[in-house]
This record gives structure tokens, C-alpha cells and sequence, in this order.
């Protein structure tokens, strides 16, 4: 008599969340760098032009973060339940 201790698999939509979850990771990485960039020179005009650039890439990927949030969150309202 064997038993199997394999470990059901993971629903699809704990994957989906796991990658969503690093995308907000990395917007929250990302702002912090362009404000890290103002602690050394706040009064620079090249400081606030990398904080400008640096922000609105972080910005983006929190927005990418969020939309891909709500394609899951559809996803998971639509689905037929087990």
C-alpha cells in the first residue's frame, strides 16, 4: 500500500497573484528610488528632471500592476465554481 504525498496543485489564479504581487514590489522599488534620487540635491534642475523620469516609470508600472489586479480579480469573479 503506497500513499501519495504529492502536494495538490496551486490554482492557476495563486500564480496570477504571486506575479501581480512582484509588479506592485517593483513599483514600490522603483518610487523609492526617485525619491531617493532628491535626498542628495533637492534644489537641483537635473535632480527633479531624474525624479520626473524615474517617478513616471514607477507610476507606470503601478498602473500596469493595477490593471493586471482588476484582469485577475475578473477572472476570479467569473470563474465557475469548483
Amino acid at each position: 500500500m503506497s500513499q501519495h504525498t504529492n502536494k495538490p496543485a496551486a490554482p492557476q489564479g495563486d500564480d496570477e497573484l504571486a506575479r501581480n504581487a512582484a509588479l506592485f514590489f517593483e513599483a514600490d522599488r522603483l518610487e523609492a528610488y526617485a525619491y531617493s534620487l532628491l535626498e542628495g540635491d533637492s534644489t537641483s534642475t537635473v535632480s527633479w528632471e531624474r525624479f520626473t523620469e524615474a517617478k513616471a516609470l514607477a507610476d507606470a508600472k503601478r498602473i500596469e500592476a493595477q490593471q493586471d489586479l482588476l484582469r485577475i480579480r475578473g477572472q476570479l469573479i467569473n470563474s465557475p465554481l469548483p
